[in-house]
């Protein structure tokens, strides 16, 4: 039986760690530090760290790592409000459906920046997209891998001294360092909160039979090359108020597009993505206990729009809501045999969670504070598009 956090009914099975007390968890002790905290005096300190890097290289004081996530949109549109020119860099995960790709190209276009999208070798990709599932029960280790790396590489390599990143999660989630900690990027905080320690090595031998050549981008530059070149990298809710679904329903003004889901009320977060909600979400209860919902609940009750007793009934109700895995096989090119037996054997806990005839899930009444943040939201045309070197499928 899992133990859960009183105020916000986050589980304490969080893989970042989640320290619970008799009336609140670490991640609510944390967050209450928003009510305190004079965020006119961070934005005077962020300033004051970025003022050294600005205009230092040729043409970017920085790189901003995007997937087209609603959060980058919010992101970019507070970097360019510091003065700051910058390369905007996107790793393809292949998974985007027409969604995220209108998500990622409105994104460069409304805001008028350089960009960078790296289609990484699919057959590589989906070799180590099948290890990780096999070994590890995760599909978005090796794009999670890339994105968190890759643009360090691209900072290191065109000499951009400075990387800027939305939220800290291991702050916004779990509390555990302080806002004031103004804790920034490195190797450690990546291996602890981005891939539970499972680095690409982890990936290959026994598992995906790779080139080394290929794996470059995926693995974290040396820690002397990186200090060489003295470069930062910082995120934005050390020194903004952050308010995920606030921010994110204000971009909507941006042309940003949300995408409804069955397992969850969030429309915003990883709109475009063919997974998320999907395969993803049932491999992340499998492994810790919790789905996608629970991450949203928690983080609205902190906010104070939902209550605890509407945050248990909203996170029961979508945490019983069925969804298609089968394209998900399709796209990684399993046998339906290949399907039948991964089904049977390593997901037959959740074997009621997995819909066998597109069947729908119906809605649930939120609270007004909720709904008031809530955009209207389409549905996505068509998935899995395959969107890079002259390929758009």
């Amino acid at each position: 039986m899992h133990e859960f956090c009183p105020k916000c009914q986050y589980p304490k099975t969080h893989p970042f760690g989640l320290s619970i007390t008799n009336s609140e968890c670490s991640g609510c002790f944390t967050h209450r530090e928003k009510d305190a905290i004079d965020w006119s005096v961070k934005r005077e300190e962020l300033e004051s760290a970025i003022k050294k890097y600005k205009k230092q290289s040729k043409k970017y004081d920085c790189v901003v790592p995007v997937v087209g996530d609603a959060e980058d949109f919010y992101t970019l549109s507070k970097v360019l409000g510091l003065g700051l020119s910058p390369l905007v860099v996107c790793v393809n995960d292949y998974f985007k459906n027409d969604i995220g790709w209108h998500n990622l190209h409105q994104l460069i276009t409304h805001f008028d920046v350089d960009s960078f999208v790296f289609n990484p070798d699919i057959r590589v990709y989906k070799d180590l997209v099948r290890t990780s599932l096999r070994k590890f029960d995760h599909i978005l280790l090796p794009f999670i891998q890339l994105h968190t790396s890759f643009p360090v590489h691209v900072a290191y390599e065109r000499n951009i001294p400075l990387i800027i990143w939305g939220q800290n999660q291991a702050v916004e989630q779990v509390g555990k360092f302080s806002h004031n900690d103004s804790v920034e990027m490195s190797r450690w905080s990546r291996r602890q909160h981005d891939l539970f320690e499972v680095e690409t090595d982890f990936l290959i031998g026994n598992g995906a039979q790779v080139d080394l050549r290929h794996l470059n981008y995926y693995q974290y530059p040396k820690l002397p090359e990186l200090n060489r070149r003295g470069i930062k990298g910082l995120y934005l809710s050390n020194y903004f108020r952050w308010d995920p679904l606030s921010q994110n329903q204000s971009v909507v003004d941006f042309g940003f597009k949300p995408e409804s889901n069955a397992s969850s009320f969030d429309i915003y977060e990883r709109a475009g993505s063919s997974v998320y909600y999907q395969l993803h979400d049932l491999l992340k209860y499998k492994r810790v206990g919790y789905r996608k919902i629970d991450d949203h609940v928690a983080r609205e009750i902190r906010h104070g729009r939902l209550n605890n007793e509407e945050g248990i009934l909203i996170s029961n109700h979508y945490k019983a809501s069925r969804v298609n895995v089968r394209p998900f096989f399709d796209w990684l090119d399993v046998t339906n045999s290949g399907y039948e037996w991964f089904c049977q054997h390593r997901l037959s806990s959740l074997d009621h969670l997995i819909s066998k005839d597109g069947d729908a899930f119906k809605d649930i009444t939120l609270p007004n504070k909720i709904i008031d943040k809530l955009s209207s939201s389409t549905e996505a045309i068509n998935h899995y598009m395959l969107f890079g070197k002259g390929l758009f499928i």
